[in-house]
């Protein structure tokens, strides 16, 4: 991994590491929702200052370079994470409905 992508990847958990924690000052984040994006930035500054863990995974995952590994392992947390969101908005979803016939019926 080279130099400038495991500094890249410092600078990004730093953004990421401050925005939540505003974001949590100001209550606009769910406590549940800052430790998912707390822990996502700290596997960018392991993935940063250990690079042999990417080397590890890309050679035993078949990848040429450690920063395909680290892509496709943002692109895959970040396909996770939106899938989960996805199946909770769909939940909400029905919730609503139910409500609204429920109001429906009474008036």
């Amino acid at each position: 991994m080279t130099l400038s992508l495991r500094i890249v990847l410092i600078v990004c958990a730093a953004l990421v590491l401050l925005f939540i924690i505003r974001r949590i000052k100001k209550s606009k984040i769910d406590v549940m929702d800052s430790i998912f994006w707390l822990f996502f930035s700290l596997s960018f500054v392991v993935l940063a200052l250990f690079p042999q863990v990417a080397s590890f995974f890309a050679g035993l995952l078949g990848f040429q370079a450690s920063a395909n590994f680290v892509f496709v392992y943002v692109i895959a947390v970040l396909v996770m994470r939106d899938f989960s969101n996805t199946t909770k908005i769909a939940m909400l979803r029905k919730k609503i409905e139910g409500l609204i016939q429920e109001v429906a019926l009474r008036g």
